[in-house]
């Protein structure tokens, strides 16, 4: 049996990637920006498109048995304004519950019951916390509305999915139909701490997680940066902080602030002065003269590549550098489609879980 997929807010297909690596098949994807559109096209060029989900209809949409959405979540991030769900961009949300409804509205009559049987959310932590919990409260009370009769979630850490990316996020899956509700022996999402109704606390465990990865993308040991403080004045100073994973990949920065570095060890071979050679991960060459050999080493801290940030949001390479008219993407773009995506593996094994019970 195929079991078919729309993805809402679709971005670059991050989630729509891993949905189809769990057995699912897209039949259509909502997206209003262009750039974003351009990749969908390339990578999916017969799955319908649609633009602003502010204009869409439910009725009109193809069936799916699941519908995949994350909701801009600028006014739910404890580095926003927290504007919450009257936030003009996390307030789209609603849209989407409106399309579920219209669309389990128009296919009431079918046989085997309405569409979609389930809906999974994706977004930021913060989303739990905002306006004191209100707002969680409020897509709960909103997706109960539209006759999800099962919700559960977790907040799941895309590092302990096989990408070395620390990527925390709410994954909400509501159920709608009673008999795969009923299915339901246990967890949908398992590795989630206490009861799967109560509100994630803490950090999620990540059992199965693949594990293993190394510190950078490349396998190469440079180490992770993130700027933690920028300076405020000429007599101030940048303060960098490593960590054991990348930091989580951001949509939007500033000055480049809010970038993940990498700091990558230099070598100088001091022994010819202005005339040095440069080594990058490993020591120079070791010579036959009477001076002993002497050696200088730095660090220099760069910003990921592209490539590399795919790489993180467990992408294919490249996924993101080309558009459907073989015209190479501006960097600009590429950083903010992966810092506003879904990692792919995360979205694959809740895809899976999903599958197991529809």
């Amino acid at each position: 049996m195929t079991l078919t997929f729309g993805s809402l807010f679709a971005g670059v297909g991050g989630a729509d990637l891993g949905m189809e690596q769990a057995g699912f098949e897209c039949v259509f994807q909502v997206e209003w920006d262009k750039h974003c559109q351009s990749i969908l096209r390339r990578h999916w060029p017969d799955v319908p498109k649609w633009g602003d989900v502010c204009e869409v209809s439910g009725h009109d949409l193809p069936e799916a048995d699941v519908i995949f959405f994350g909701s801009p979540c600028q006014d739910l991030s404890v580095a926003g304004k927290r504007a919450g769900l009257d936030g003009g961009r996390s307030s789209m949300f609603f849209e989407a519950t409106r399309i579920i409804k219209e669309m389990r509205d128009a296919t009431a009559s079918r046989p085997t019951g309405p569409v979609p049987r389930a809906v999974i959310w994706e977004n930021v932590p913060g989303a739990l916390s905002s306006n004191n919990g209100e707002d969680f409260q409020a897509v709960l009370k909103a997706l109960g509305d539209i006759g999800a009769v099962d919700i559960q979630w977790s907040v799941l850490d895309a590092q302990h999915f096989g990408v070395p990316q620390r990527r925390r996020r709410i994954f909400l899956v509501a159920i709608f139909d009673p008999a795969t509700a009923d299915r339901c022996d246990g967890p949908l999402l398992p590795v989630c701490e206490g009861r799967p109704r109560d509100f994630a606390k803490g950090r999620a465990k990540g059992e199965g997680a693949t594990g293993g990865a190394e510190a950078s993308p490349d396998g190469s040991g440079a180490i992770p940066f993130v700027k933690a403080k920028r300076a405020m004045s000429d007599t101030d100073d940048d303060r960098w902080e490593a960590t054991e994973t990348a930091p989580t990949l951001r949509a939007e920065a500033k000055r480049g602030d809010n970038e993940p570095h990498i700091a990558q060890p230099y070598s100088f071979d001091t022994q010819f002065g202005s005339n040095a050679n440069v080594f990058v991960d490993q020591s120079p060459t070791l010579k036959a003269s009477q001076q002993s050999p002497s050696i200088a080493t730095t660090m220099a801290v760069r910003r990921l590549t592209p490539l590399e940030c795919e790489r993180l949001m467990g992408f294919p390479d490249d996924h993101t550098r080309w558009t459907d008219e073989g015209k190479e993407q501006a960097d600009t773009h590429r950083y903010k489609q992966c810092g506003n995506a879904v990692a792919s593996p995360v979205a694959r094994w809740v895809g899976q879980h999903v599958r197991r019970v529809l």
